[in-house]
């Protein structure tokens, strides 16, 4: 069996004791009531599921959400792959304290259709039960359930619930994107026997299919992700092999332990979606809340079905008042799972919040946030990622991980953007193999490049061009020889190897250079007892910075040779040495450091900075007090 995206998900919430439970009962004929304490007390205290199958054929996961204030968490961690909402409120109470908490959560997490049920009608009078049901439309005006039938029910007497029945298909419900990244909030965590660990939750978006390779996280104090396989997959009982956005299902997993599955985490398809503590966002402040918010503020984030503490810093104005919006830079204590336009909920304290303790909900804009030294940067990027579409957000990306560049999985999980391998549209540049950037990030880059090469040419004309080391610092490797490429193809540099300069660049000829004639003759006159840099600049009447170019031509040509940064030699001479070094070696097989003082003729002075020399360019291997050649 294949599960398809046209699978809903209802959420039936409403204050405490209003019949939810057996409401649910009544339309499916399952107790949602599970634990001991639940039948003992009477309430709900964890989520309750249990299959529907509506007049239109379609069939609904019905999850029944706790009403009582004490477990509003459990409610949000339920109702966010809600589709559709069942708003329950007894008749003989009219609307209670968490009904409006419960719709304003519907409200902030994005669910845009819903049916009430009036429920307990047989213990109210008609009267009663009309008032009733005109408070619930007051109350539903202006909120995303504006305009929902209102249908009166007893589960008792089981009057009304062919209506509401009917209310519930004819309820239209977007479908859920089954093209995007798999992302499963996980409520519910057992072991199977014979099977192994099983996880529960509703499939935000993406498509899950049988012995698909995943991602569970984030687990552990260290907050890590576990690689796992798809045993096996249930919807409403029943095996499938496949399963799409927006349905409620089981997952049987290879490759965890209970121990370490937490409830609240996520599975999800390997870098397809951002675990991030610091992302940018749309806040908005319930009209209920009792006081403006403060530019930073500590408050409670719930994603899925988890919580964390979070600090919300505005980014834009001191304050915010109640029913305002404004963008934000949220940073939690624990890695959440986020895609763009991913809605949560905050929570807060009595002395803030005015429905229960939510006070406010957030739109992610940009699932990960870098650091930014000016506030304005960071606004000004949140703002094009909120009012732009995905190549926009996928831009804004590039441009924030500069020369570093973002991957395919990267761009998808930040930006909802999907890349061609080699496509260069939108203006995302492949760079390398899945690496790409902006085109207005390659753009400095290749300005910042060829200022460089004009700046060394300036101060070294008598220079072939610049060291491609020299250009390390602008970015990544692989970004920077993109650049480079281009600039080559575009005829504005040459590049041989690793020496790069400007098109048309000629360096002086080695008769331009100043000090070169003395110091090649002082070098050439001196074989290897060379003066050190300093004896030769005081004898030429300059300064050591001064001989940098006439030294740096010479070795270039093969005049002279760098032996250290304070000793160059006369080329002829350290080829000639190296000769009779080798001649030496093959005869009697190691040399000391008396052997080098006979061969080179000279002291300590110059015998030890001529073998390490001779270690470095891999002609001799040392070994203890001895070298010999390299490879024998």
């Amino acid at each position: 069996m294949t599960a398809t995206r046209s699978d809903l998900v209802i959420g039936v919430a409403g204050h405490i004791d209003h019949g939810k439970t057996a409401l649910v009962r009544a339309l499916t004929g399952v107790d949602t009531d599970r634990l001991p304490e639940e039948k003992s007390r009477g309430i709900t205290i964890e989520l309750g599921f249990a299959p529907l199958t509506l007049a239109n054929g379609r069939r609904a996961a019905v999850i029944d959400m706790p009403g009582h204030e004490r477990f509003v968490r459990t409610m949000i961690s339920g109702a966010g792959g809600v589709d559709l909402m069942l708003l329950v409120v007894a008749a003989n109470e009219g609307v209670m304290p968490q009904t409006r908490e419960h719709l304003a959560i519907a409200d902030l997490i994005g669910i845009r259709a819903g049916v009430c049920a009036l429920t307990k009608c047989d213990l109210a009078s008609p009267d009663i039960v009309e008032l009733a049901a005109d408070e619930i439309r007051e109350v539903l005006r202006g909120s995303a359930l504006e305009g929902a039938p209102v249908i009166a029910v007893s589960a008792h007497a089981q009057t009304g619930l062919d209506a509401l029945r009917a209310a519930l298909a004819a309820a239209t419900v977007a479908p859920r994107d089954a093209t995007g990244p798999a992302l499963l909030p996980i409520d519910r965590v057992f072991v199977r026997k014979g099977f192994g660990v099983v996880v529960t939750g509703t499939l935000l978006s993406g498509a899950v299919r049988l012995d698909d390779a995943m991602l569970l996280g984030p687990a552990g104090p260290e907050h890590r992700t576990l690689p796992v396989r798809v045993r096996g997959l249930q919807v409403h009982g029943e095996a499938a092999t496949e399963v799409h956005a927006g349905t409620r299902l089981a997952i049987n997993l290879a490759g965890v332990e209970l121990a370490d599955v937490p409830r609240g985490a996520w599975l999800m398809h390997p870098a397809e979606v951002a675990l991030s503590r610091s992302f940018d966002a749309v806040f908005t402040s319930l009209p209920q809340t009792r006081r403006a918010l403060a530019r930073r503020a500590k408050l409670e984030v719930a994603a899925g079905a988890t919580h964390a503490l979070a600090g919300l810093s505005l980014l834009e104005g001191e304050s915010l008042e109640p029913g305002r919006k404004a963008l934000a830079r949220v940073t939690t204590d624990r890695p959440l799972a986020l895609r763009p336009g991913e809605r949560l909920v905050l929570r807060g304290p009595p002395s803030l919040a005015g429905v229960g303790s939510t006070v406010g909900g957030l739109v992610v804009v940009r699932p990960v946030a870098e650091r930014v030294r000016r506030r304005a940067v960071a606004l000004e990027r949140a703002r094009r990622a909120m009012e732009g579409d995905a190549r926009e957000r996928a831009r804004v990306e590039l441009e924030a991980s500069a020369a570093k560049g973002l991957t395919r999985a990267e761009l998808m999980a930040r930006a909802g953007y999907r890349v061609a391998k080699t496509a260069t549209a939108d203006g995302v540049v492949a760079v390398a193999n899945d690496r790409y950037v902006g085109r207005a990030v390659l753009e400095g880059l290749q300005r910042e490049a060829l200022q460089a090469l004009s700046d060394h040419h300036g101060k070294h004309p008598a220079e072939k061009g610049l060291d491609r080391r020299a250009l390390a610092a602008l970015g990544d490797d692989a970004v920077v020889d993109h650049a480079l490429s281009e600039l080559v193809a575009a005829a504005k540099i040459t590049r041989a190897g690793d020496v790069i300069a400007r098109a048309g660049w000629k360096p002086r000829g080695l008769d331009d250079i100043p000090y070169v004639a003395q110091v090649r003759a002082s070098l050439a006159r001196a074989g290897l007892a060379a003066p050190r840099v300093a004896e030769m600049a005081t004898a030429c009447g300059a300064t050591p910075k001064e001989l940098e170019a006439a030294l740096k031509r010479l070795v270039e040509l093969g005049h002279a040779v760098k032996v250290t940064s304070e000793l160059y030699v006369d080329g002829p001479a350290m080829r000639d040495l190296e000769a009779r070094l080798v001649a030496y070696l093959e005869e009697k097989g190691t040399i000391d450091a008396q052997g080098f003082k006979e061969v080179t003729g000279q002291s300590r002075k110059y015998a030890i900075p001529y073998a390490e020399y001779f270690d470095a360019k891999k002609v001799t291997l040392r070994i203890g007090d001895a070298r010999k050649l390299r490879g024998r």
